[in-house]
């Protein structure tokens, strides 16, 4: 929300009034990121984490005020490139470290305004809301943003108006976890109900299902995160069809997309879950500067340099972070990156292609399964054939679950159905031979109706073949239709 400038005296930033409409997004430097990427070959400091030794704002490293090195590059294998540019002591001395009191009294004034304004808008936002909402919740994921956005709502709302719902997925780091137990506890002691969503589903059984998650098809997310979240709120209000709102850590500064975002979000992604974006506005600086004003817990990831604490392989993450990760947690890391290497269609490639091949990001561009090893066609539509007709490659599977969502199914003799659709009854025939079932879709023709049962039916064993349970349906069906 306010712009900074780097205060030589404490070594921190110090927020003005004038409002930013960019920020750089700074961040404390810890002597554990520094020994990772290898800066005590050239500078002497503590080896301490009592308190940052400096700052950085992306990667650049920024020293009372002037940017005194750089990194350039790095992924997983590869260890990002040391740019020294001044030195930040005379002869080599040894770094001092940020002075947090000082740097909290200089902001306090600033601060206070934009901790009261925050509370403000939560309360309110709870006040306009709680006629319609079953179930308000704090979004935890166990990075600084939820933090801050945790001790807003508990500052604003009483604490059995609200509960605090950790998403995991099993994919985070130890650290995360650490931290979750830490807050688990806290909310013990304040009075406030914390539950944690996961997935009945384990990451190593639904990478190799799925395969690796990329960026253009994040299953991730909606399997490991939104749907188990979806499906506890229920149990938790006793509703189907309940209306939640999660106080979320969504912050604009982190992308163009969150940048246009509204600070009340009206549920349309997921069909009643709204929410409230807590610290919208609100820059790194400005959460650093109140976590340290409020002696918050802090994710240890944070100090071993990572920019972002989250899922340990992500395909939205990049550069000298991944190196930063595997080097913190390369037992977990390199467990789902085998994971990649397992499942990817590259089977020519030896080691250390694979090892290139992860590195250079490739893996995380890929479009669908035909670039995987992992999978095969279960089934064929036999093109233009009079009447239409799919070849399944299976002899034995349960259509008829996810066929009732096209209408009413009866069962006519033993290889005959009759569907309603619309203002027809669809009559289906399954024709078995030794390795392979082929649907019949007898009186199906090329009227509007026709074409739309037949899209229908395709969709219906596409869900029969390859579902797995992993509960996005169920999570996203309100009417309580889908049960895994």
């Amino acid at each position: 929300m306010y712009q900074y400038i780097w205060d030589e005296e404490t070594g921190g930033p110090l927020l003005i009034t004038e409002q930013s409409k960019f920020s750089k997004e700074p961040r404390p430097v810890y002597y554990k990121e520094l020994d990772i990427l290898g800066f005590d070959q050239y500078w002497d400091y503590p080896k301490d984490d009592r308190a940052p030794l400096m700052w950085a704002e992306t990667n650049n490293y920024i020293y009372r005020g002037r940017t005194v090195a750089r990194t350039k590059g790095g992924s997983y294998y590869t260890k990002p490139e040391i740019i020294i540019l001044e030195d930040p002591e005379p002869n080599g001395q040894p770094l001092r470290f940020v002075d947090i009191e000082g740097m909290v009294a200089k902001n306090a004034a600033i601060m206070e305004t934009l901790e009261q304004e925050t509370i403000q808008n939560v309360y309110n936002t709870y006040l306009k809301y709680k006629d319609v909402v079953d179930v308000f919740y704090v979004a935890f994921s166990g990075g600084k943003d939820s933090i801050v956005a945790f001790d807003i709502v508990q500052r604003a709302l009483p604490h059995n108006d609200f509960l605090v719902l950790f998403g995991n997925t099993r994919m985070e780091s130890p650290d995360t976890y650490n931290l979750v137990e830490e807050i688990k506890d806290l909310c013990g002691s304040l009075g406030i109900r914390f539950y944690q969503a996961e997935s009945k589903l384990l990451p190593k059984d639904t990478w190799k299902e799925f395969g690796p998650p990329s960026t253009s098809n994040r299953w991730c997310c909606s399997v490991h995160k939104t749907s188990p979240q979806i499906n506890i709120l229920r149990d938790i209000t006793g509703k189907r069809d309940f209306t939640g709102m999660a106080f979320t850590g969504v912050r604009a500064e982190e992308s163009l997309a969150r940048s246009n975002y509204d600070p009340v979000n009206d549920g349309r992604k997921h069909s009643g879950q709204m929410s409230f974006h807590t610290i919208l506005d609100w820059t790194s600086a400005e959460l650093y500067i109140y976590i340290y004003t409020k002696k918050l817990l802090l994710n240890e990831g944070y100090k071993r340099g990572n920019m972002r604490v989250g899922c340990l392989v992500c395909p939205n993450s990049t550069g000298k972070h991944e190196y930063i990760k595997r080097c913190a947690y390369t037992e977990q890391v390199d467990f789902f990156l085998k994971k990649i290497a397992e499942t990817s269609g590259k089977v020519s490639y030896s080691e250390e292609d694979m090892r290139e091949f992860i590195d250079a990001g490739f893996w995380r561009t890929r479009k669908s399964g035909r670039e995987l090893n992992l999978g095969y066609d279960k089934f064929e539509i036999i093109s233009k054939s009079k009447p239409p007709m799919i070849d399944v490659f299976l002899t034995d599977f349960k259509w008829q679950h996810w066929g009732k969502t096209i209408g009413d199914i009866t069962q006519v003799s033993d290889n005959q159905y009759a569907i309603q659709f619309k203002d027809k009854l669809y009559n289906v025939r399954l024709d078995f031979k030794e390795n392979k079932t082929t649907f019949v879709l007898e009186n199906c023709e090329n009227s509007k109706a026709d074409i739309k049962f037949q899209s229908l039916m395709r969709s219906v064993i596409i869900k029969s073949l390859y579902c797995i349970g992993c509960g996005e349906c169920e999570a996203e069906c309100k009417h309580n239709c889908i049960d895994m």
